[in-house]
C-alpha cells in the first residue's frame, strides 16, 4: 500500500514538473512581441527640445535606455546601422506647485517629464511605433536643487523602463 502511495506521488510531482517546463516558455515578460528579423538595436543619441536648460538629462536618459536594454538582451545593441531605432526627444520638463501650506508658500513642486519616442524597423523601412512616455516626481521646495535633481533621475529611470517595456512587450 505505501510503495502504491509513493508511486502515485512521484507520478503527480513528475507530472506538475512538466506543466511546470511546458508553461514557463509559454509567457514572458520579455520578447513578447518584438520581431524576429530584429536582432540588433540602434539607439540614437537623445535629443533635448525641453528648454529646461540642464545639458545633463538627456545624458542621463540616454544612459539609463541604454542600460536597461543591455539588461534585457532582447537586442544586441549596435552603434550603427542596427535592424531597429530607437529615436528619442525630450519633448518638455516641467515644474509646477502641487501644494501650498499655511500662508500661502509652496511646500512641494511637481516635475512632469515628457519625451517623443519613434520605434522604427530599419529592415523594413517602416515605423513600429511612435509614441509619448510622461512621469513625474515630487519635491519638497526646502530642499530645492539637491531634490529636484534626484526626482528628476527617478522619472528618467522609469520612463527608460517604460520605453524599454513598449519596445519588448508592445504595450
Amino acid at each position: 500500500m505505501q510503495s502504491q502511495l509513493n508511486i502515485c506521488y512521484v507520478r503527480k510531482m513528475l507530472a506538475l514538473w512538466i506543466l511546470f517546463v511546458i508553461l514557463q516558455g509559454c509567457y514572458s515578460f520579455t520578447g513578447g512581441s518584438v520581431p524576429g528579423h530584429l536582432k540588433t538595436l540602434q539607439i540614437s543619441s537623445v535629443s533635448d527640445n525641453s528648454n529646461f536648460g540642464n545639458p545633463e538629462y538627456k545624458i542621463d536618459l540616454e544612459t539609463a535606455i541604454n542600460n536597461n536594454f543591455i539588461k534585457d538582451n532582447s537586442f544586441s545593441i549596435a552603434e550603427n546601422d542596427g535592424d531597429a531605432k530607437l529615436s528619442i526627444s525630450i519633448s518638455s520638463i516641467i515644474e509646477t506647485t502641487n501644494t501650498v501650506s499655511a500662508g500661502e508658500l509652496e511646500s512641494e513642486k511637481r516635475i512632469i517629464f515628457t519625451c517623443s519616442v519613434e520605434y522604427y524597423d530599419n529592415v523594413n523601412s517602416k515605423q513600429i511605433w511612435k509614441k509619448n512616455f510622461s512621469s513625474y516626481g515630487l519635491f519638497d521646495v526646502n530642499q530645492a536643487f539637491t531634490a529636484r535633481d534626484e526626482t528628476i533621475q527617478i522619472v528618467i529611470k522609469q520612463i527608460a523602463e517604460d520605453i524599454l517595456l513598449a519596445v519588448v512587450s508592445g504595450w
